[in-house]
């Protein structure tokens, strides 16, 4: 009688020794677990694919539990730098496999923090001599609006990025406003 895929995977654990799954077989692991990773209930957790098991990093046996982190990208999908990383525990006992979010990876570097300083600067001087510029709409000579999306612009960075900055370049160019008697109410 031929072997399951899921009597394959048992043989090839029960013949390994407890702990950390030598690198030189980790491929022939992978593919075995492949081969029957629908058969676990809970492997379809987290939206996790047969195909992402190829990422299984730093695998463990310890009788009858086998697990590993993998390193998730769903986040990267909407522009974050940051790769969440899962363990997963599969007990081939109870045919069950279950994960846990365990940590985050850096994948790229994060952008250098923005010095707001000298835009403000470059603006407060544009709106105290009533200057005209294309980051500023005027209505009046005491009405302004400050036109952020040119000063920093959408899809030029993360949105909780764009987000921070223009928070903290509202707030600085409020602060350099006040003593000329601006003030903020939505535009200025």
């Amino acid at each position: 009688m031929e072997e399951t895929p899921f009597q394959r995977l048992r043989r090839f654990l029960t013949n390994l020794s407890p702990g950390q799954v030598q690198q030189d077989i980790q491929s022939e692991l992978v593919q075995l677990l492949e081969d029957c990773w629908d058969m676990f209930s809970g492997s379809d957790q987290e939206g996790m694919g047969v195909y992402k098991i190829q990422r299984m990093e730093d695998p463990w046996w310890k009788p009858p539990i086998l697990s590993f982190t993998i390193e998730r990208h769903g986040a990267t999908v909407l522009g974050s730098i940051r790769a969440e990383l899962q363990e997963w525990v599969v007990d081939l006992d109870r045919r069950v496999s279950e994960c846990q979010a365990i940590g985050y990876r850096q994948l790229y570097p994060k952008e250098a923090p923005l010095d707001v300083k000298p835009i403000v600067e470059e603006l407060v001087s544009l709106i105290i001599n009533g200057c005209q510029d294309e980051r500023l709409q005027w209505s009046g000579t005491t009405r302004l609006r400050i036109l952020t999306g040119r000063i920093l612009s959408v899809g030029s960075m993360l949105k909780q990025t764009l987000e921070g900055r223009r928070k903290r370049f509202l707030k600085a160019l409020e602060e350099q406003l006040a003593p000329y008697g601006w003030q903020r109410r939505g535009a200025w």
